[in-house]
């Protein structure tokens, strides 16, 4: 696979981009914000692309096959028009695509907005497309619970959580953090409307962004759905569970394993051990990112673990903002338990591995 692909921001999450695009076989160079004075030939320590500064950077972006925003949240707007008004061909938006829905207003007006992707890597997980084929074939009314739970501090060891960006209330909490939930169940069950939610910015970590989130929504496929994202439990669990009168489908993210049991008892599970590793899931998203316009038919897009499009990144973003707000008003969501479906537990995350 060729094509240049220039990262935007040089943290870990840039860092990783870098290196997964050139496993890919991209021509990849590192754009970091904050200037290194890097000359001719510098190449970053960590992962062996070639490094921009800010006179060398706008000379790359033009041309572009693809530019990777991985820059802080409020500035994914700004980077990504400017991405696009400096000639690269697509742009891949870190999530989630804005702190607020509202804030992505000037991306969604360009005349170029068809060609910008949201990661989503979530989508791209073998087990997650498998899970898609067995959904197709439920018949509504079904519901669903899904969840991603997990212990902030255990994210990023080495560091004082208190710094990160998901301690910043304008920034981060576990609706923008773990907005991948959100906008796969999209993909499962369709098109989501919000019927409540309790969102909790108390608790054991001492943060003003949202440590906790509880949510209950419709979809226009008839499905109900409930959802728990925090970050304050151990151990890490992932995954989500459906229940209908064809029996329960089950993705263990952190196992990596889909477990079909009919309504007789039997159960079958299939592992997808090829998500258990990262730089392979962020592969497959980086290949069709690089393959496919955000205008493909969506099940070419979903088929081949392509990010979400602009579109979809807006949806999943809005149905947040709509919990932050019904949650800041006290509205609980009846009936949506803060707790991992019984069946699908999993096992602790990795020591250091963010669970996004």
């Amino acid at each position: 696979m060729s094509g240049n692909v220039v990262v935007r921001g040089s943290g870990s999450i840039g860092q990783r981009h870098a290196r997964v695009f050139q496993q890919v076989g991209a021509d990849v160079a590192l754009w970091p914000v904050r200037d290194r004075g890097a000359g001719p030939g510098a190449v970053d320590e960590v992962t062996g692309a070639r490094l921009l500064d800010d006179t060398s950077g706008p000379e790359a972006v033009r041309g572009a096959a693809l530019v990777v925003v991985a820059t802080d949240t409020s500035r994914h707007v700004a980077d990504a028009l400017a991405a696009l008004d400096g000639g690269a061909e697509k742009v891949l938006v870190e999530k989630p695509v804005a702190p607020t829905a509202a804030e992505v207003a000037p991306l969604a007006e360009h005349l170029r907005h068809t060609v910008v992707w949201v990661a989503a890597p979530l989508r791209a997980h073998e087990a997650f497309r498998h899970l898609r084929r067995l959904v197709s074939h439920v018949d509504a009314p079904a519901s669903a619970h899904v969840w991603s739970q997990s212990w902030l501090p255990d994210w990023r060891p080495d560091r004082d959580y208190h710094e990160s960006y998901s301690a910043r209330p304008d920034e981060g909490g576990v609706l923008r953090d773990l907005v991948h939930e959100i906008d796969y169940t999209a993909v499962l069950f369709g098109s989501a409307t919000l019927l409540g939610a309790s969102v909790d910015t108390t608790g054991p970590l001492e943060i003003e962004a949202d440590q906790a989130a509880t949510l209950l929504w419709s979809t226009d496929r008839a499905f109900t759905v409930t959802a728990r994202l925090d970050y304050v439990t151990r151990p890490t669990t992932r995954g989500v569970v459906v229940r209908s009168r064809a029996g329960l489908l089950e993705w263990d993210v952190v196992r990596a394993t889909v477990r079909h049991t009919t309504p007789d008892g039997e159960s079958t599970e299939q592992v997808f051990d090829h998500d258990l590793d990262r730089d392979i899931v962020m592969g497959a998203q980086a290949r069709a990112a690089l393959d496919l316009l955000p205008t493909a038919p969506v099940d070419e897009r979903v088929g081949r673990g392509a990010p979400a499009t602009l579109t979809d990144g807006i949806t999943a973003l809005r149905l947040c903002d709509e919990a932050r707000a019904t949650g800041a008003r006290g509205t609980a969501a009846t009936g949506a338990q803060g707790t991992a479906a019984t069946g699908a537990q999993g096992t602790a995350a990795t020591a250091g591995e963010d669970p996004r």
